[in-house]
C-alpha cells in the first residue's frame, strides 16, 4: 500500500512538473539582439533599432498582453515590425489580436504584413477593418519609407504566397515573385527592408534588390534540440534550414523570428517564446 502511495506521489510530481514546464515554455517570452552592419546604412541610421513580433496566433501573455508588451518596450524600438499570423485560423479569437494591434501601436511606430493563417482566416474582413482603423501601417500592398535626421530608407512588405493562390499551382508563386520585383523596382531609396513571411524563400528575396528581411513562420522548429536545433518547420519538413537567426544569400541578409504563439502543436519545447531587435549599424 505504501509503495502504491509512493508510486502515485511520484506520477502527480512528475504531472505536475511536466505541466509547468512546458507553461514555462511557452510563456516565458526572450529578446534576441541582433546587429546589422552594411555600408548601405546610412550613418543617419547608425543605431536604429527595429524590433519584430511573429506569429502571435492568439497567444496568451498576460491580462491585454502585459508580459508581450512589456519586452517589446524594453526593447527600445525605433519602429516595431509584425511579420505576419497575428491571428491563429484554428483558434479565431480576434478580440486577443485586435488588443495587441490597440496596445502595440502605442509603444512606437507600426508596420504589418499578412501571413499564411490570414489567408485562410474566415473573419479576415474583420481583421482588416480592424488593422484599417488602427495606427498600424499596412504595408502588404504599398511600401513606406522610414525618415531620419533628413535620411530615407525603403520599408516594404508582401501578402504571404497563399494569398496569390493554391501553392500547387506554379502561377501563385510566379505571381509572388513578378508583385515582389515589380515592388523592389519602384523603391526609391538605396537601402531596402523588406517585411516578408516565410523564410524558405531567401532565394526570391536575394533575388531581388532587397537588403534586410524579417520573417518567422518557422515557429524555431517547435521543438529544439542542442544539435539538430528546429526538429520541425511548415513549408520546410523535417531538420530545416531556416528557424531563428541570421542567413545570408547574395547581399541579403534574413532575420527569422522563432516567433511567439503556437498553431497546430500547441506546445514549444526548449524553444521559448521570441521578441527580435535588429540595432542597424552603419559600415564606415
Amino acid at each position: 500500500m505504501l509503495n502504491k502511495i509512493k508510486l502515485s506521489q511520484l506520477i502527480l510530481g512528475f504531472i505536475i512538473a511536466s505541466i509547468r514546464f512546458l507553461w514555462t515554455e511557452d510563456k516565458h517570452i526572450v529578446t534576441t539582439h541582433y546587429k546589422y552592419t552594411s555600408k548601405k546604412v546610412p550613418k543617419e541610421f547608425d543605431g536604429y533599432k527595429i524590433v519584430q513580433v511573429s506569429d502571435y496566433h492568439n497567444a496568451y501573455f498576460g491580462r491585454r498582453s502585459k508580459h508581450l508588451l512589456k519586452a517589446v518596450k524594453e526593447a527600445n524600438p525605433d519602429i516595431i515590425v509584425i511579420t505576419g499570423d497575428v491571428v491563429d485560423r484554428r483558434t479565431p479569437y480576434l478580440k486577443r489580436a485586435a488588443v495587441l494591434i490597440e496596445e502595440i501601436t502605442q509603444i512606437q511606430k507600426t508596420f504589418y504584413v499578412t501571413g499564411n493563417h490570414e489567408a485562410h482566416y474566415r473573419h479576415f474582413n474583420k481583421l482588416y477593418d480592424v488593422i484599417g482603423k488602427s495606427r498600424v501601417h499596412n504595408i502588404t500592398k504599398r511600401s513606406a519609407e522610414l525618415e531620419r535626421d533628413g535620411e530615407k530608407i525603403n520599408i516594404a512588405g508582401i501578402n504571404d504566397v497563399w494569398f496569390f493562390g493554391d501553392e500547387a499551382n506554379p502561377k501563385t508563386y510566379r505571381d509572388f515573385k513578378n508583385e515582389l520585383a515589380a515592388k523592389a523596382r519602384e523603391l526609391p531609396h538605396d537601402f531596402t527592408i523588406l517585411l516578408a513571411h516565410r523564410p524558405e524563400l531567401l532565394p526570391v528575396y536575394s533575388a531581388n534588390d532587397v537588403d534586410l528581411v524579417f520573417c518567422g513562420h518557422a515557429h524555431g522548429g517547435q521543438i529544439r534540440l542542442p544539435v539538430v536545433k528546429g526538429l520541425y518547420a511548415p513549408h520546410q519538413g523535417v531538420n530545416p534550414k531556416y528557424t531563428e537567426g541570421m542567413h545570408e544569400q547574395n547581399g541579403t541578409t534574413m532575420v527569422v523570428s522563432r516567433g511567439l504563439g503556437n498553431s497546430r502543436f500547441p506546445f514549444r519545447v526548449f524553444n521559448h517564446p521570441e521578441v527580435v531587435a535588429v540595432e542597424l549599424r552603419s559600415e564606415a
